[in-house]
């Protein structure tokens, strides 16, 4: 699933988990300025929290694994081509989503400008000591940010304590901020009802904590009631302001005449710490569960090894057999480019690592490499129409802060299929850095991809690729598992039965097979 959309499914979640919290838990006291807190704290941690990664931690917790080489050469990710359409039912939603968003916030746009228009229009003036904007219009009174707009011939001196005493606590406190999150809120998930819900219960709340600083300034709560219900038919029709006679007032005058919550139900509110923790883990889970799959076959694997190790009769390390048994198709030109990278010498924190104790980690593990390239790399339609396929390498760092860097092809074959890796491999996100002696450093990484027109299968495309490497003219010599074969024998394999071909040609043909290796030796393992 493309990543941006599944963030924007854990945000819309979170807020619903939250808003659902808010009814079940807090609704019902009178500890306002708490709930103010909590309604913005579960905005900003709702879009903060699926950033959040607790796999580094993970990772190290973990006891000291032994050297996954195969990190160093990742499984080649072959790309098929798809047709080339603009018009999809995906881009089609999204295109009315984007709609629906530019329509609300334009929406926003004008009643901001509104409130701007307002501002210049008033005369500036000071009652009881308040600067306000003096409005000679029939208008009910209402505050943005730190501007107070009324017009005071409509009120008399009673009233106007009680709006300056409203108003200015909406002022002082930044209320206006509040109110702006939640219309963005509204712009950018306006399919979620939770949103509308927590955008109303926020404005509602900071018409309690106003309502609450009047009757705590001393003013009669019976006659600033009544003259609530005296303006409630004065309503302005913009969203932005925070309005002396916001409805529903019969809620506002439940609240006022409401007996205070003990103390001691302010310690409800700690729960937001376990929601808050228990959403951050939901959101790694499916990296916990692939790192705890990767603990279990790094052991696997060294089992394996150990045993390869003491039954084979080469001088070859098993770090070096890992190598050659997880690569599937490598050529000589791969290997030298391989053989040529700076090797582990000292603990050097400016130095480029090629292999490391603990290699770097995609966030997910190589399942989700695998899935992000595979979600994200399209066919170039130039090389789609010219019938270009093929493998293209791509080399690059993940540095000790993660960042991946330095990205450059060490193998193409069409300059728009190069372009296309590189954009994918530099727009991948943060790695977790991998480490040598306990210190971060930067490794080297090298990722094959395949284009391929059709629907050949991905063993097909490796034997095609090998048996490509050997020129036309030429009569290559086949060994399967180590013993000479036809050209019948190797023709009658089928794809799904090869576990690995390496193609040997010039000399390092001939150093193995002598002049019999002339016109290249084609390596053949087939799957146990």
């Amino acid at each position: 699933m493309n990543y941006a959309l599944m963030y924007f499914l854990k945000v819309n979640i979170a807020i619903a988990l939250f808003y659902l919290f808010y009814r079940l838990v807090f609704y019902h006291d009178t500890f306002w300025a708490t709930r103010r807190f909590y309604l913005v704290f579960s905005i900003l941690l709702s879009a903060v929290y699926p950033l959040i990664s607790v796999t580094g931690w993970l990772e190290r917790q973990e006891p000291m694994q032994a050297i996954m080489a195969n990190y160093v050469q990742l499984n080649e990710i072959t790309v098929s081509a798809t047709p080339a359409s603009i018009i999809t039912m995906e881009n089609l939603i999204l295109a009315v989503y984007a709609i629906v968003s530019f329509i609300l916030l334009g929406k926003m746009v004008f009643q901001l400008a509104s409130v701007l228009r307002w501002k210049f229009k008033g005369e500036r003036l000071l009652l009881d000591g308040i600067e306000i904007r003096a409005i000679n219009e029939k208008i009910t009174p209402f505050s943005f940010f730190h501007t107070i707009f009324m017009n005071p011939e409509l009120h008399n001196k009673p009233e106007t304590r009680q709006i300056l005493t409203h108003e200015s606590t909406h002022a002082r406190q930044w209320h206006s901020l509040d109110i702006l999150l939640s219309e963005l809120l509204t712009v950018i998930c306006w399919i979620n009802p939770a949103v509308w819900l927590l955008k109303r219960e926020i404005r509602h709340n900071l018409e309690f904590l106003a309502d609450n600083s009047v009757v705590q300034s001393g003013i009669d709560p019976q006659n600033y009631q009544y003259h609530l219900l005296q303006l409630s038919c004065q309503i302005p029709e913009n969203q932005l302001i925070n309005k002396f006679n916001v409805s529903p007032l019969k809620k506002r005058i439940t609240m006022m005449n409401q007996q205070k919550t003990k103390k001691a139900g302010i310690l409800k509110y700690s729960l937001i710490v376990p929601l808050a923790l228990a959403l951050v883990l939901s959101s790694n889970a499916e990296a916990l569960v692939s790192n705890a799959k990767n603990i279990i076959s790094q052991k696997t694997n060294e089992s394996t090894e150990s045993s390869a190790t003491i039954n084979s009769p080469a001088p070859a390390s098993s770090k070096e057999s890992a190598i050659v048994e997880k690569k599937e198709v490598r050529t000589p030109e791969e290997s030298a480019v391989q053989n040529s990278k700076p090797t582990q010498e000292v603990a050097n924190n400016d130095k480029v690592y090629t292999v490391i104790e603990k290699m770097p980690l995609f966030p997910g593990g190589n399942n989700k490499l695998m899935n992000y390239i595979a979600k994200n790399l399209k066919y170039p339609v130039e090389a789609q129409k010219k019938g270009i396929q093929g493998k293209v390498i791509v080399q690059f760092i993940v540095t000790k802060s993660g960042k991946v860097e330095n990205a450059k092809v060490i193998r193409g074959i069409d300059p728009a299929l190069e372009k296309e890796a590189l954009r994918v491999v530099n727009s991948m996100p943060d790695w977790i850095p991998g480490t040598q002696n306990g210190e971060k450093v930067s490794v080297y990484y090298t990722l094959p991809i395949v284009f391929k027109l059709g629907s050949v299968s991905k063993s097909t495309v490796y034997k095609e690729h090998a048996m490509s490497e050997i020129k036309d003219n030429t009569k290559p010599i086949y060994f399967i598992d180590g013993k000479p074969a036809t050209d019948i024998e190797v023709k009658a394999l089928k794809p799904e039965n090869i576990k690995s071909i390496n193609v040997l040609k010039d000399a390092s043909a001939t150093a193995l097979y002598g002049s019999r290796g002339a016109d290249g030796v084609v390596e053949i393992i087939l799957k146990k």
